[in-house]
């Protein structure tokens, strides 16, 4: 495969957008270790030359804070209409016609089909893989898969003294005070981390759940399965205690990293089942265990020059990041319910 090497390291904006850069990059980066040679050539083929696979993981939330992107808003969660802390569920029919538009999880089902679709143009495609990798993060975050105060956009906190609203303390907040800012040096040391936990760490015993749902002819399924799990740690986590004003930077924030470096995990993990069986009929994950490269390469695309339709939304993504930023580099966007 080709491979681009980043050294040395480029400062990443600070962002507020679903999981951060910081998941996102390191869902789409850890998914990259565990690719097999044909899937690796099948992604790269659908990837412009110079956009790496990180950068393909975050296109979508640009993409949805523009006019013609829009109408995908409501693609990046599902609303489940429970009662946390007494109880956390999904219900497909109640809580994915919340918004009328569809849900991540019926996004999902499109974009799974659409990618196997040889009669779609190059560009369509391209954008279904942007969706994939980007909506197997998102499906993965707790609030995303949360009715309650939009959810827990409404849900005011303090975060180290500063005012907060829960969203976006999950999103990206916890994990940089722990972290660090997003740089591209530390999304490659926490995907290394997260791999060694996989292959012969604390979550080499969980695998084999992880994958146990990866039937990409059962999309809507798998999916479910994936926002359940994620929305019980609204109920034994998120908010099984009050937060609506406290502050959170202290003991909840210490007990939320472990939750959101083993959610990463798992997204990425499955991400690379998901589009090993895609193009491979496998989900290969035991083909690429100790196989996998480490460091500073990464999964680079191939396809030379920009389709026009793709080239019109570049535009109208600049200028909204223009407008937003007063000029600045983009700082993200939250996906608000």
């Amino acid at each position: 495969m080709r491979l681009t090497n980043l050294l040395p390291a480029l400062a990443l904006a600070t962002t507020t957008s679903a999981w951060g850069f910081y998941g996102h990059k390191t869902v789409a980066l850890l998914a990259s270790r565990y690719l097999l040679p044909e899937t690796s050539v099948f992604v790269q083929t659908y990837l412009y030359r110079g956009q790496t696979i990180m950068d393909a993981a975050v296109w979508a939330d640009r993409y949805a804070h523009i006019p013609l992107g829009r109408y995908s808003k409501t693609w990046h969660y599902i609303d489940a209409q429970d009662d946390p802390p007494s109880v956390c569920e999904i219900k497909y029919n109640r809580d994915c016609a919340v918004s009328g538009s569809g849900c991540i999880v019926s996004a999902l089902v499109n974009m799974t089909a659409r990618i196997q679709d040889d009669a779609l143009p190059w560009a369509q495609r391209a954008q279904a893989l942007r969706f994939i990798l980007h909506f197997l993060g998102d499906i993965h975050q707790p609030l995303h898969t949360e009715h309650k105060q939009l959810g827990g956009n409404r849900i005011k906190v303090l975060f180290h003294g500063q005012e907060a609203n829960l969203h976006s303390v999950w999103d990206s907040r916890i994990i940089e005070a722990a972290r660090g800012k997003p740089t591209e040096r530390g999304i490659i040391g926490l995907t290394n981390e997260l791999q060694d936990r996989i292959e012969s760490g604390e979550y080499k015993d969980e695998k084999d759940d992880w994958k146990s749902c990866l039937n990409t002819t059962t999309a809507e399924e798998c999916a479910l399965v994936w926002a359940g799990g994620a929305n019980k740690y609204i109920c034994s986590y998120v908010l099984k205690d009050e937060v609506d004003g406290q502050e959170l930077g202290g003991d909840y924030a210490d007990g939320a990293v472990p939750i959101i470096e083993k959610s990463i995990a798992m997204a990425g993990y499955r991400l690379a089942g998901w589009l090993n069986m895609l193009v491979a009929g496998r989900d290969g994950l035991d083909e690429a265990e100790n196989g996998g490269y480490y460091g500073w390469e990464v999964v680079d695309g191939r396809k030379e020059g920009v389709d026009e339709e793709d080239r019109e939304i570049n535009r109208e993504i600049e200028e909204n990041e223009r407008k937003r930023a007063g000029g600045r580099k983009f700082e993200g966007v939250q996906v608000q319910h």
